[in-house]
């Protein structure tokens, strides 16, 4: 029965099954992502959802899979991001079968989170514009400063991190490096413990603020 529904309703009813907050897994689903081997021991939520959106009809799991990459949030570094863009190029020159997961990836992916890890944090800023250039239709996009290790995804931490959305100030300074925040919404991640929060703060304040400010002039 749901096979004989227009595609547009095909597609609201799957992007709202597969919709969820949970940061995708990638490394389950392009298949040049190397395997993340401490996630991949918890079969989490996400993966539940990818196997529903790739598990029906021809057709069913054509639009469930644009829909899943249209909901779903992905943890992207900006080491991973030159990765999978130098793949998509290197495909194209050579006129060879890209990987179709990561074409939707690029075309359909609204929201990503952009780790700033640490003593890199400053300069990881600077590829924000990236994110916007490379994700067509990139709505999200949220900074976190406290993932110590980008490539490495911290389940079950997500479900208890404060959301917050950028200040005046960071905004301004986001948009000195190239950001078009007309259709963008910038937020932060933070951790929920005060100790952790205030130096994920401080960091932003003390090298990310100042590095943007300087190159923004």
């Amino acid at each position: 029965m749901l096979a004989t529904l227009p595609s547009e309703i095909i597609s609201n009813i799957m992007e709202y099954v597969v919709n969820g907050d949970i940061p995708s897994n990638l490394s389950k689903i392009i298949k040049e992502i190397p395997p993340d081997k401490r996630r991949d021991r918890v079969e989490s939520p996400d993966i539940t959802d990818w196997i529903i959106a790739t598990s029906l009809s021809r057709r069913l799991r054509s639009l469930g899979r644009r829909a899943y990459f249209a909901q779903k949030p992905f943890i992207i570094s900006p080491k991973l991001l030159d990765q999978l863009h130098k793949i998509y190029i290197q495909s194209s020159v050579i006129e060879q079968a890209k990987d179709d997961n990561l074409n939707l990836l690029f075309e359909y992916a609204r929201h990503i989170i952009a780790p700033l890890p640490g003593c890199s944090a400053a300069s990881a800023s600077l590829t924000l514009p990236r994110y916007q250039a490379n994700f067509a239709n990139l709505r999200i996009l949220t900074l976190w400063p406290g993932l110590r290790s980008p490539e490495v995804y911290p389940c079950p931490e997500e479900r208890t991190l404060v959301r917050e959305p950028t200040t005046e100030e960071l905004r301004g300074l986001l948009q000195g490096i190239g950001l078009d925040l007309g259709k963008l919404r910038v937020e932060i991640l933070y951790s929920p413990k005060e100790g952790n929060r205030r130096e994920d703060v401080r960091q932003m304040r003390t090298s990310v603020f100042p590095y943007l400010r300087f190159v923004g002039q």
